[in-house]
């Protein structure tokens, strides 16, 4: 009966789900060239049914550009495919080291993709667009939690195991999905206290939801209780710690964040990032560097908003000032010098921006959305400043405090104040850089677990 009521609603609220994506669509008019087609079959589990690459190669020439004679290439012996969904680009990226090593080391599974965003989807057809290709990897958007759309899709792609990333729990997948005897794992699981409260205001559909995952690997102690709390078995439940500390650095990411710096005329200069910046936090940072450009006249600052339909307005707040603004996107096209703003407007290219700047105000802090991914910047060893709004990353954000690894503050403020410090204090600023880089390391490890445990599917 909970889920019955869950589904009508889900189907009353249908319409509105799509003149919200549309609204969304039609917002990014101004970025064409970054906008994915719509693609709404897929949204209702339509979509052509993959048809992978019967040739396979062995794992010892897997990422190899050609094939030598040692090269075993093994034929007819595919296997149904391993289904990841990641929601949009934030758990995609923290999935993408476990989702390569599968595919290394298991290179008879194919792989399929899904997610529910538009961002999510260009990072994935950008990063695997070789494998698309070839068949070796499917990428879709998840349908929506309706029982049809998940029945088709499910039926469609047949995988011998999905594994789904952080906090998604679908009602009707999950039982989609056991009616079909698919095992599901919900991996690098987190759970906030405002998300409990959202799940427990339904408590046997959130149960009745848990109770079909195979396996559920938390993040921490806190995420596993609360996942109990809510009604996950815990004969089924780990703590493995999170995928995202095994964060490996792309060399190329670095190299493009130093050549952003040459080609701005910026490698004397103190540059400062807002990254993944939410509507109302770009004029709190603005006012911030207004005041702090008085002070320190080589101060430079990247600006990336976290939507891209919200690229324009920003430029425009941006361009209103006396500062030279540029966008991302049109370097090259216009004169580099002079510039004290970088707007990113650009997709896929955050870990450069981190690698360009010296010092890391994360967004989505300042206002209540829960904050972002501070592990990236940590693990080149900057400087980190968030605001008040953690509560999506409760765990890291109290580890970090702890080990003095980067600093909270609660207004524009003691956000000012505490950018000012660390601009006249440098060693002060290396040293809580080097302190977030050495808790990445202490708190790797996550991905070994989760792959012992997936590992009696993999055969």
């Amino acid at each position: 009966m909970p889920r019955l009521l869950y589904t009508l609603l889900y189907y009353a609220l249908t319409p509105f789900l799509l003149l919200r994506l549309l609204i969304k669509h039609q917002k990014s008019s101004a970025y064409k060239e970054q906008r994915q087609a719509l693609r709404l079959g897929e949204r209702f589990g339509f979509f052509k049914k993959p048809l992978f690459n019967k040739t396979l190669i062995n794992k010892t020439c897997f990422n190899k550009t050609e094939l030598t004679d040692s090269d075993v290439i093994v034929r007819g012996k595919i296997k149904a495919p391993v289904w990841f969904h990641t929601v949009s680009v934030g758990e995609f990226i923290a999935a993408l080291p476990l989702i390569k090593r599968i595919m290394r080391d298991h290179p008879q599974f194919p792989i399929v993709i899904t997610c529910t965003t538009t961002t999510g989807s260009a990072q994935i057809t950008k990063i695997f667009a070789a494998e698309i290709e070839s068949g070796r990897l499917f990428h879709n958007y998840l349908p929506y939690d309706l029982p049809g759309a998940m029945a088709r899709f499910l039926k469609a792609i047949q995988p011998c195991l999905g594994i789904i990333m952080e906090t998604e729990i679908w009602p009707n997948l999950l039982h989609t999905a056991h009616h079909l005897n698919i095992p599901v794992w919900l991996l690098n699981a987190r759970m906030s206290a405002k998300s409990v409260k959202g799940y427990a205001r339904f408590p046997n559909l959130s149960k009745d939801a848990l109770q079909k995952f195979s396996g559920i690997a938390a993040q921490n102690e806190m995420d596993a209780n609360r996942l109990k709390e809510l009604g996950a078995n815990e004969c089924s439940l780990y703590i493995t710690g999170s995928i995202k500390f095994d964060l490996k650095i792309d060399p190329d990411s670095i190299q493009l964040g130093s050549e952003l710096r040459k080609q701005l005329h910026w490698k004397a200069k103190k540059v400062l990032i807002a990254a993944s910046t939410h509507k109302g936090e770009d004029e709190i940072i603005l006012s911030a560097y207004i005041y702090l450009k008085q002070v320190y006249s080589d101060l430079a600052l990247i600006v990336v908003p976290r939507h891209p339909e919200r690229f324009q307005a920003v430029y425009q707040l941006l361009n209103d000032t006396d500062f030279k603004v540029l966008k991302r996107s049109q370097m090259g096209k216009e004169n580099q010098k002079n510039t004290d703003i970088l707007l990113g407007d650009s997709m896929g290219e955050m870990m450069s921006f981190f690698a360009c700047s010296d010092m890391v105000f994360m967004g989505g802090t300042m206002v209540p959305t829960g904050g972002h991914n501070i592990l990236e910047p940590a693990a080149l060893g900057l400087p980190i400043v968030y605001g008040p709004h953690m509560f999506n990353f409760t765990a890291i954000n109290e580890l970090f405090l702890q080990h003095q690894a980067a600093q909270q503050v609660l207004d524009t403020e003691s956000l000012i104040k505490t950018l000012d410090t660390l601009l006249a204090e440098t060693s002060e600023a290396n040293q809580m850089g080097e302190r977030a880089k050495k808790l990445m390391k202490q708190n790797s490890g996550a991905m070994d677990k989760m792959i012992t445990l997936l590992t009696p599917y993999l055969k």
